[in-house]
Formats: structure tokens, C-alpha cells, sequence
């Protein structure tokens, strides 16, 4: 009968220990964090039918010139390494099923058979189970749980972290890009006002210091074009890298100018404010001073309980009798009083709210800091926008009309133009550090900030000013080459 009885003990456990580990993650929860702070998607390939649409998304973006919204997209459908980070959720997962899981009772049989006499064996069967994991069950699931929540709260802050750092990358890569068509012009000026300092030499009209002079300008900034044509590679591979691209994918274009600047800047109060709530690396910290607090409490109250087992034994004597009854065994903590693990927790508790109000410093900072870049470009976008550039135009403007009547020669006219290009040149990286400044200013935030609507920056900064240079110089040039052939004459 007590075999009987033990075999369905057996059977409940077995029954009750039976629990499945989903595979999901809780993903849904990190797609909400996400959604509440940028509008880009995000999706964990793990082979079901969604995988192939994602696919086709994926596709269809890379065939469109890329814009600061669409290489995020990317990056969070395609990033490898973003889809290891979600495996962190399974982990957790499985960890609090764990938790949850009673561990198994112990069963002990012994037979031992008598030397000599009449009797029969003497059989002992024990079967026994750790109290102290079924009493601690509760408190470890909910530690458990805080843990799994803290893990989906990394996973979404390393889905921010990607996003900023590609929109970084890409407002690089853009300025880059820009960057090289202007200063093609100014290469291709500059090549343009040698060529017609090597005719004038022909004829005789420059000295050899002048055309010495045109030669190394021009020098110079087909050299400064090549290293911005370097760094446009390596911000298109950097880019790559963040988007996980490979291959044919790698062949993608941008699209759009540089945007102009918003019509307003960051409020620092209202930033700070919103950083602090929404910060989801500030979230995970408070969760694990919560986490270690329950711990450290959980570890006071059961520090006079040590080891403990109940179960049911019983024997069969040599002659036949059978003794059958419950067992225990108890720890007695006369040395350990977990008074060492106490302490432990204590200092893992204080650190971690150290930790956390060092954060919020460190948030506030970075806010404050990320400000101030996005302020300091702003101001010099606007100077250059408002009175650099619109300077340089006018000095332009009227060394031509000098020029047309023979009061400057071209050279000065082709000078004034590749200032008026560099003033582009200015303009152009000031806007990419503005906005690269407001990309980390939206992640110290912990959000997206509102898109501001695509514009062609500085068209005019593309002319195709050679050609005129070319036209206006070779009037001058056969006014010089007559007037030095009546020298001559």
C-alpha cells in the first residue's frame, strides 16, 4: 500500500513540475517601450511567417534612397546584433519558469540481505523533498519576475542605443556626401583658374610665381576633396556595419539635402524633465533596487532557517515487519546565520542606489551637454546661413560686374568664388554637426525628437560655376593675349 501511495506522490509532482517555456519572451512589452519613443518597428526573426514579410519591408526600403527615418528601420529589422540582444529575453524567461519549478524529491531505497539464519532482507525505501525550496517558491518567482523585467527594459534601451547611433552615423554620412559635391566645385574652379593661369603663361601675360601659386590652389583642394571622398566611405561602411548590410544590399543611395534647421531649439527644463521619466536605463535601475531590496528582506527573514527535507520512510525487518512513518531533517544554524549573505545584499543595495542617483546626475549632464552642442551649431548654421555666406555672394556678385569691365582680372574673380565655395563648405559641416548633436541630444532624452520636414539645402552651392569661370576667363584672356601681341608689336 505505501508503494502505491508513494507512486502517486510521485505522479502529482511529476505532473505538477511539467510546465512549458514559451519562446515569445514577453516581446510584445519591448515593442511597446519602443513604440512610445520613436515610430520605427522592431521584429525578432525566430522562423515564423512574419520573417518573410520583414524580408520584402527590407527590400522595398533599400531600393528608395534612404532618409534619416528609413536607415533606422533598416537597422532594426537587420541588425545582427540586435537580434542576439533579444535572446536575452528567452533567457530571463526561462530563468523565471525556473523559479517557479519545485526541485525534485529524492528517492532512497537500501537492501541488505542477511548472513546466515532464517530471516528475509531487510528492505528500506525513503523518499524526501527540500521544505525550505517550497517555501521559498514565491519569493523567488517574484525576484525572478523583476529580473525578466529589468531584461526587457535592457533590450529596449539597446534598441535606442542602435537607433541614435545610426542616425548618427547616417547624418555623417550625408554631410559627407554633400560635402564632396561642393567641394567638386571648388576643385573643379580651382582646376579651371590654373588652366587659365597656364594660358596666360603661354602667353607670356603671369610670372612663374603667379602660375606656380594657381598650381598648388588647385593642388590643395583636389587633395581636400579626396580625403572628404575617403571619409565618405568610411561613413557609407560604418553605416553598413550598423544596418547589417552585405553584399548588393551595401549599393544603397541617399536621398535629401542636409534638412534646414527647425524653427526651434531644445528647452533644457522640459528635456531634463522628460529624460528622467522616460530614460529606460533609469527604469532598469530603480528595478534593481527594488530587486535587491526584496532580496535582502527575503534573506532576514528566513536567516534562521536553514536546510530542511520531509519525506516518508519505510523498512522491512528480516522477520517480516514493517515499520512505515514521516522523516525530517533540519538544519540547526548555530555558525551560519547567513549573516555574511546579509551583509552582502546590504552592500549590493547601497551600490546600486548609488548607482542610480549617479545616473540621474549623469542624465542630467548629458541633456544639458547635448544642449549645448545642438545650440552652438545652431548658431553657427545661422551665421554662416545669415551673414557669412549671403557676404560672400555679394563679393562675388560685384567682382563679376568689375570683371566684365576689365577692372579685375579673372584670377580674382575665381578667388572670390572658391571663398564663396568654402563658405558653403563651413555651412555644410556646421548643419552635420547640428545634427548629429541633436541625435545624441534625442538619446540622452531617451525619445525621438519631432521630424522636421526634408529641404534642398544652398542649391547655388552647385551651380556649375566652372563653366561661367571658363567663359568669363577666356573673354579676358584674348583681351590680355591682344593687348600683349600689340606689346609685342
Amino acid at each position: 500500500m505505501i508503494f502505491k501511495k508513494s507512486g502517486f506522490v510521485l505522479l502529482v509532482l511529476f505532473l505538477t513540475g511539467c510546465t512549458h517555456v514559451p519562446r515569445d519572451g514577453d516581446f510584445s512589452t519591448v515593442e511597446k517601450l519602443v513604440a512610445e519613443r520613436i515610430p520605427q518597428k522592431v521584429h525578432w526573426y525566430q522562423g515564423g511567417d512574419e520573417d518573410a514579410q520583414v524580408k520584402t519591408v527590407l527590400d522595398n526600403l533599400l531600393k528608395e534612397p534612404l532618409t534619416a527615418q528609413s536607415v533606422v528601420q533598416i537597422a532594426l529589422l537587420n541588425n545582427r546584433r540586435l537580434q542576439s540582444e533579444y535572446e536575452e529575453l528567452g533567457i530571463a524567461q526561462a530563468d523565471l519558469v525556473q523559479a517557479g519549478l519545485l526541485s525534485n524529491p529524492v528517492l532512497f531505497a537500501s537492501f541488505r540481505f542477511p548472513k546466515g539464519g532464517d530471516g528475509g532482507n531487510n528492505v528500506e525505501f525513503d523518499l524526501a523533498k527540500e521544505f525550505l525550496d517550497i517555501l521559498l517558491r514565491p519569493a523567488r518567482q517574484r525576484l525572478a519576475a523583476t529580473e525578466f523585467g529589468r531584461a526587457k527594459l535592457r533590450v529596449a534601451n539597446a534598441v535606442l542605443d542602435l537607433a541614435a547611433e545610426v542616425q548618427i552615423a547616417f547624418y555623417r554620412a550625408q554631410g559627407m556626401q554633400q560635402l564632396s559635391r561642393v567641394l567638386k566645385v571648388s576643385a573643379d574652379a580651382a582646376q579651371a583658374s590654373y588652366q587659365i593661369a597656364q594660358r596666360f603663361d603661354e602667353a607670356g601675360n603671369i610670372s612663374e610665381l603667379k602660375l606656380a601659386q594657381e598650381r598648388s590652389a588647385a593642388a590643395d583642394v583636389s587633395a581636400e576633396r579626396m580625403r572628404t571622398n575617403a571619409g565618405l566611405q568610411n561613413a557609407r561602411d560604418d553605416l553598413n556595419r550598423l544596418l547589417g548590410l552585405t553584399g548588393a544590399a551595401r549599393d544603397w543611395t541617399l536621398g535629401h539635402e542636409l534638412q534646414e534647421l527647425p524653427a526651434t531649439g531644445p528647452n533644457p527644463d522640459l528635456e531634463e524633465e522628460v529624460a528622467i521619466k522616460r530614460r529606460l536605463d533609469l527604469d532598469e535601475a530603480r528595478q534593481e533596487i527594488k530587486q535587491l531590496a526584496e532580496a535582502l528582506q527575503i534573506a532576514r527573514d528566513y536567516r534562521w532557517i536553514g536546510g530542511a527535507t520531509v519525506g516518508v520512510n519505510t523498512e522491512r525487518d528480516p522477520d517480516g515487519a514493517r515499520v512505515t512513518g514521516p522523516n525530517l531533517s533540519v538544519e540547526i544554524p548555530v555558525f551560519d546565520q547567513h549573516q555574511a549573505a546579509i551583509a552582502r545584499l546590504e552592500s549590493q543595495l547601497a551600490q546600486s542606489k548609488s548607482r542610480c542617483e549617479a545616473l540621474k546626475i549623469a542624465i542630467h549632464n548629458e541633456v544639458r551637454t547635448a544642449i549645448n552642442r545642438v545650440n552652438a551649431a545652431r548658431e553657427i548654421v545661422e551665421y554662416y546661413r545669415d551673414e557669412l555666406i549671403p557676404a560672400r555672394e555679394q563679393v562675388v556678385k560685384f567682382t563679376q560686374q568689375e570683371q566684365n569691365y576689365m577692372l579685375e582680372d579673372v584670377f580674382e574673380l575665381l578667388f572670390t568664388r572658391q571663398q564663396e565655395t568654402q563658405a558653403y563648405r563651413g555651412y555644410i559641416e556646421a548643419l552635420t554637426d547640428y545634427w548629429m548633436a541633436r541625435a545624441e541630444l534625442a538619446r540622452a532624452v531617451g525619445v525621438g525628437l519631432p521630424e522636421v520636414a526634408n529641404s534642398a539645402v544652398l542649391p547655388s552651392a552647385e551651380d556649375n560655376q566652372p563653366d561661367q569661370m571658363e567663359k568669363d576667363s577666356s573673354m579676358q584672356h584674348d583681351t590680355h593675349s591682344h593687348n600683349g601681341d600689340a606689346t609685342h608689336q
